[in-house]
């Protein structure tokens, strides 16, 4: 009987929108990072794409709720949508911190982590792709993923280490700490999005 009434698969077509939407707000971050006089706009404006990106993740709840059969388990959904929503989450954190902390201009450090953000992004993004279809093309993804988390993290740990050495304002080097630390999040969170895709098809297999 269950075979006769037709799945939603509307839940692909929003977890490919959240995705998209950290790719967007990820350049614009990037952009914002290399062409700083424009910060505050640029602020607001990743502000915007988080707000949308939220809609869609209550879009996706609110179909959860009402949906009979999902083509999913519906925690894989939950848990999926809610880590595609803390990307976005900590990209625009990230954003905020460098405006309202009044950075005069960011570092050569800030800059290569906003370099790893839009390909880690990026990669995530094909991720999320494969899902629809569980393209053998995934682990590949999953894999780049995980190569540039690991990239952010090595980069976070050389530019603290160089923060504290070369640093000597010490609120400079709180605000740095914590802009480093934000902006490395995003992609543990990215790395989370392919964890749980990776559960979501090796169940499917």
């Amino acid at each position: 009987m269950f075979n006769l009434i037709p799945r939603e698969v509307r839940f692909y077509d929003y977890f490919e929108q959240q995705s998209a939407l950290g790719v967007k707000a990820a350049e614009m971050l990037h952009q914002l990072i290399h062409n700083f006089s424009d910060a505050r706009a640029m602020m607001h404006a990743i502000k915007e794409i988080e707000h949308q990106a939220d809609q869609v993740t209550h879009e996706v709840v609110r179909k959860l709720n009402t949906t009979f059969i999902t083509p999913l388990d519906r925690e894989d959904i939950h848990a999926l949508a809610s880590r595609l929503d803390d990307v976005l989450d900590y990209i625009e954190a990230s954003s905020e911190r460098l405006v309202v902390y009044r950075i005069k201009e960011p570092t050569s450090a800030c800059r290569a982590m906003a370099e790893v953000i839009v390909s880690i992004t990026r990669a995530m993004d094909r991720a999320v792709r494969c899902l629809r279809t569980t393209d053998p093309a995934f682990h590949e993804h999953a894999v780049e993923v995980n190569r540039l988390e690991n990239t952010a993290d090595n980069l976070l740990r050389d530019s603290l280490a160089a923060l504290f050495e070369e640093q000597g304002d010490p609120i400079e080097v709180i605000k740095w700490k914590e802009i480093y630390e934000t902006m490395e999040i995003v992609t543990d969170r990215c790395e989370d999005v392919a964890n749980v895709i990776e559960g979501i098809i090796l169940k499917m297999a």
